[in-house]
């Protein structure tokens, strides 16, 4: 009985570290794909301050759609990072809770051990004394 108990309590266990490393693949990979739209926001703005400049009055009526346009994109790669918050939010809380419930499986798989081990004691201290009794008796 207690053996069936302690493999179902490690495969739970085991099954919620699965989880929870699937979810770190998953987390990891939307945390780069944040990185990336950040990266590309700031290579954006940097390259709308350096050429974002009105160099001779030809250029001028482009600069402006070029300012408009690098704005606009810089405000969509912020907002598509931004959409991307709650869904990283979700899988930490997620990770958080699977955490905590493999802990718990662990601790009352440690408990369960534990217990066996002491029960297994008490009976060897049990048939220890019974055999002294036992040579004792046949002493006497």
């Amino acid at each position: 009985m207690a053996s069936r108990r302690d493999r179902a309590l490690g495969l739970i266990e085991r099954l919620h570290r699965v989880e929870i490393e699937a979810r770190a693949v998953e987390l990891g990979a939307l945390r780069d794909r944040m990185a990336e739209l950040e990266r590309q926001s700031a290579e954006t703005a940097q390259a709308l301050a350096r050429d974002g400049r009105i160099t001779s009055i030809e250029t001028a009526p482009y600069v402006g759609d070029y300012i408009r346009d690098a704005r606009a994109q810089i405000g969509a790669l912020d907002r598509a990072r931004a959409a991307l918050e709650p869904q990283a939010e979700a899988l930490e809380a997620a990770m958080r809770e699977g955490f905590r419930e493999m802990k718990t499986v662990a601790t009352v798989a440690a408990r369960a051990k534990l217990r066996a081990a002491r029960d297994r004691a008490a009976r060897e201290a049990a048939e220890t004394d019974e055999m002294v009794l036992l040579r004792w008796g046949r002493e006497s």
